[in-house]
C-alpha cells in the first residue's frame, strides 16, 4: 500500500540532475509522495542509460548538465518511449525553454526555486498522471 496511491504496481522515480545536493532533495519529496524505489544519475548519458534499465514510473530531468543536455535526453527519451512521463526540473525559467520542453514532449516543467510544499504538490498530481497513464 503506498501513501499517496493504491496501485497494484510500485512507483518509481529517476532523477537525473548533476547536483548532488538536489537529487537528495528530490528522492526525499518523491518518497514523501509515496515513490517506493528512486533511482539517480548525475549526468544525461548516465540517466539514459538508467532510464531504459529501470522504466521508471515518472522521470525527473535537470536541463543544466555536463555532456548531454537534458533537452537532448528528452528528445532521446520520447523518441524512443512516446508515453515516457518525464518531469523537466530546473531553476532555467525562460519562456522559450519551456516551448522547447514541451514541443519534445515533457510532460511538465518543475522550478527548482519553489517552495518545498509546492514542489511537493505538484510532484503528487505527475505522479496521480501518471499512474493514469
Amino acid at each position: 500500500m503506498h501513501k499517496e496511491f493504491d496501485m497494484a504496481e510500485p512507483l518509481s522515480a529517476l532523477t537525473v540532475d548533476d547536483d548532488q545536493h538536489m537529487r537528495v532533495f528530490l528522492r526525499t519529496l518523491l518518497k514523501l509522495a509515496g515513490v517506493d524505489k528512486v533511482w539517480e544519475a548525475s549526468t544525461g548519458p548516465e540517466g539514459l542509460e538508467a532510464f531504459f534499465q529501470h522504466k521508471p514510473t515518472i522521470t525527473l530531468l535537470d536541463l543544466s548538465m555536463p555532456g548531454r543536455t537534458g533537452l537532448e535526453i528528452l528528445a532521446l527519451i520520447k523518441k524512443t518511449n512516446p508515453g515516457a512521463v518525464v518531469i523537466v526540473c530546473t531553476s532555467v525559467n525562460e519562456h522559450n525553454i519551456v516551448l522547447e520542453c514541451e514541443r519534445l514532449g515533457a510532460t511538465g516543467f518543475l522550478l527548482k526555486t519553489r517552495k518545498k510544499e509546492d514542489l511537493l504538490a505538484a510532484l503528487k498530481e505527475f505522479l496521480k498522471k501518471a499512474s493514469k497513464a
